[in-house]
């Protein structure tokens, strides 16, 4: 026979368990032309023109819950790549810049979480 007490702690449980957060992929985008990518990119990097960004985080599965970070030439095509998704409703977007600023960014982030 279930107690009172046992019900009690199942449901506290099952509240507990869906407060938690899903736990959102971060992407790493290059949205610079195939041939840029080809010469250079970020290690961990997928590539996606800036043109076709909506098309491309469509077709990888991205979630709008998910964390995007961006990078180009010199951070204009991010920036112009970043509002559109922005208005689509992605909003955990980050431009990181150029290569040289992702990669230092990345470096960064790394060192900080011990990896």
């Amino acid at each position: 026979m279930v107690t009172k007490k046992q019900i009690r702690l199942w449901l506290l449980a099952s509240c507990w368990f869906c407060a938690l957060p899903l736990q959102a992929k971060t992407w790493l985008i290059d949205v610079r032309t195939a041939q840029e990518y080809a010469s250079e990119h970020a290690s961990g990097a997928v590539n996606i023109e800036y043109q076709q960004i909506l098309d491309g985080v469509v077709a990888l599965g991205v979630k709008k819950s998910d964390e995007l970070l961006l990078y180009c030439r010199s951070g204009r095509r991010a920036g112009v790549a970043q509002e559109a998704l922005r208005q689509q409703g992605y909003q955990q977007v980050t431009n990181l810049g150029s290569l040289e600023q992702a990669e230092a960014a990345i470096g960064q982030a790394a060192e900080q979480t011990g990896k």
